[in-house]
Parts: C-alpha cells; structure tokens; sequence
C-alpha cells in the first residue's frame, strides 16, 4: 500500500492539548510507515518536549500588539506567507487548530492545495471579533472535518448542521501506564515539587476561565482547612498554563481571591508553570489526587495521563469527559461549580484508602483502552479513504 506524505499543523509549539495530540499522532503515523512533517507557529525555542519528527517552526511574529484581533491576524499572515512559498506538496494537508486552518483555507483558494482536513477539539466562546470569524471558517470551510469526542460531533451537527467524523483522541501509555517514574517512591516525586510529607493536590490546565481554577481554589481552601483540624498540611500543585490568549483579569480575580482567603502561595499553593517534560511522569507520582472541574473541554487529556499515572481522579461531570469517565468507578464526577462537593470528594480521595485504589484500579483500566497505536490507524484509514474520493472526483472532472 501506497506510503503517504503527511503534512500535520498546529499553532504553537507549547504543551497544549492539541499539540501534544499533533505530536502524538505524528509520531505513531511515521511508526506505521508514513512520511510525517509536522509545521507549527513557534520560535528558535522548538517544541517543550524533543521530537524526532521532521518538523518546520513557522517564524512567528513577536511584535507587542494592540489587541487580540491584531494578533491572530498577524499569525494566520506569518502562517499563509510561509505556506504559500513551500516546494514540498503532500497527500494529506491536517490541521488542529483554527489558525492553522484558516491558514491552508487561504493556500486551497489560491488553488495550491485540493483539499484539507481539520481536527476540531472543541468550541471556544471567544469575544474576539477576529477569533470568532477564525474559529466559524476553521470549522465550517475545511474540505474533511473531524472530531475527538462524541459530545462535540453531536454539537456540530446539531448547532451547524455538519457532520463531523469522530476519531477518539489517546494517551501516551509509553510515558505514562506503568511508567518508570511510578518505580520511583512517591515521597521520593513529592521532594522534587516541595510537597514531601504533604498530602498533595494536583492540577494542570494554569489560571483560567475554562479550567475553573478559582473554584478549585475555594475547593481547596476547604480541604486545607479540614486537614488542619487532623494536623495534617495539603498542598497544591498547579501547573501548566502556557496559552496564546490573555487571560489576565481572571488571573487577578485569582489571586485576589487567594490574599482575600489567607493562602499563602509558595507555602500552600505552589504555581509550577510550564513543567519540563522530563519531569511531568515525576509530577503526577508526587500526586495524592488530580482535580480537573473544568468548564468546557474537547477531551480532557491530562485526565487520562492521570489515570494512566495511577493517579485518582475528581472532575466535571460534564460532556465529554463523562465519554469516558464513569463516578465511583474510575473517577469522582461533582457538577464544576459546586466548590462543596468538589472539597468533599477531594477529602474522600484523600481519606478513604479503599476508595482511592477503587478509583486508581478503574482509572488504569480505562486508560489503557487509549492508546495510540489504534488511534493513528484509524487516521490513516481517514486518510486513505480521503485520497481515494479526491481521487475520484479528480476522474470525474475529466
């Protein structure tokens, strides 16, 4: 069978969901045979973690700009004008983003390009003029689209009239099931992140409106202050966070908030940022419980890297998550605003020794039904089967 040239894009180079989604596929595509290369917006910096993939850093503007709307339009311009001057053509043109859809939208009308697929994570509820145009022509105008949870491919067609095919997203078993970082003890992780002989809160996602962090932090403040009354310390461990929006008003709400409840921040909370990526596996070790009360979500990929990690999970029971997270079985599910329900199953987790291995023995199981492996095959069948009618429509014109 033909070997296909597979060109994947992106919009950033950071630890975002769908970059480490892109990398992920792009990696297990070139383990079944294929041409990969991967082209992101980004600088000499490269990607946060290495990558032994041919790959393009698209050069990416570093002006300080007005607005947001000046911002992305500049982006979706450096991404076109590289673009369009490539030598290179390939069989399958994928993006994962909006940007980088908008981009190969303008490369296809000026016919250098017959079609391309696109990836939808999830909806965002942007306020941004230009975001708003960016987000509706990446999902409504790409030639292929297709989705990673069956919530989204519902909403699409629901509220578009689309219809989406839906390819599950995974996780990387390699690094995370049964990972080397789990043979290390876990108090040996905790002394890494300042957390040993602390009970430990995990959460990754930074300060944001979508990952609810603010609810986490009341939640938090209710656990602490439970755990106080047993002379037990609970920390929290709060990383990643690197995005391409400004989200500085609700990171001042954030800390706001955190002065006006006495949180002492490098004491009880500790704001770990961008964690090196040979350090993510010792992160989740250090970990007693993952809180994930997200809002919106187009999968919930660091859930399944904690599942994975052997780490209990409580979060949203909201859609998608619940595709694969089942209450009292392999996680705890509270409504995300609920900060009550949400610090008593943090307490539950916590206390109860038969209910954490309950969930860490159900959250391995479904994490391991996620691999990647099955998850690029089924890309490439989408793949193939997009050629094959390119192929024929191509005949027809004749």
């Amino acid at each position: 069978m033909k070997r296909l040239n597979i060109a994947l894009f992106t919009y950033s180079t950071k630890p975002r969901g769908g970059v480490v989604h892109t990398l992920n596929l792009a990696e297990k595509l070139r383990e079944l045979g294929q041409k990969v290369h991967v082209y992101a917006l980004g600088t000499e910096g490269g990607f946060f973690r290495k990558i032994d993939i041919p790959h393009t850093l698209v050069p990416c503007p570093k002006n300080e700009f007005s607005c947001m709307d000046e911002k992305i339009h500049a982006y979706i311009k450096a991404y076109v004008d590289y673009l369009s001057c490539l030598d290179e053509t390939y069989d399958i043109y994928h993006a994962e983003d909006c940007i980088s859809a908008n981009a190969l939208l303008d490369i296809r009308q000026r016919g250098q390009i017959e079609f391309f697929l696109r990836t939808v994570h999830h909806v965002d509820d942007f306020v941004s003029e230009s975001l708003v145009e960016c987000q509706m022509k990446s999902i409504t105008k790409p030639d292929y689209l297709l989705v990673v949870s069956d919530y989204w491919e519902k909403e699409l067609a629901d509220k578009y009239s689309l219809r989406p095919q839906r390819v599950r997203n995974g996780v990387n078993l390699a690094k995370f099931y049964g990972t080397a970082a789990r043979s290390k003890p876990t108090e040996a992780s905790k002394l890494e992140f300042s957390a040993d002989g602390c009970k430990t809160v995990l959460t990754i996602g930074g300060i944001e409106p979508r990952k609810n962090t603010i609810s986490t932090l009341r939640a938090f403040t209710r656990v602490k202050a439970y755990f106080a009354t047993k002379d037990e310390r609970v920390i929290w461990l709060l990383g990643g966070g690197e995005t391409l929006f400004d989200y500085r008003d609700y990171r001042e709400e954030f800390f706001s908030e955190v002065k006006k409840l006495e949180i002492e921040m490098g004491k009880d909370i500790f704001i770990l940022g961008r964690v090196p990526e040979e350090l993510i596996a010792d992160l989740y070790n250090a970990a007693d419980v993952f809180v994930f009360p997200s809002l919106k979500e187009g999968w919930g990929l660091v859930v399944l890297e904690a599942m994975a990690s052997g780490v209990p999970v409580i979060a949203s029971d909201i859609e998608p998550l619940t595709e694969f997270m089942e209450d009292g079985k392999n996680s705890l599910l509270v409504s995300p605003m609920d900060c009550e329900a949400l610090a008593n199953g943090i307490i539950r987790i916590l206390e109860y020794g038969e209910l954490r291995e309950k969930l860490i023995a159900g959250g391995t199981d479904t994490a391991g039904q996620y691999g990647w492996d099955s998850v690029a095959l089924e890309h490439l069948n989408i793949y193939r089967d997009v050629l094959s009618r390119s192929v024929l429509r191509t005949a027809e014109k004749r």
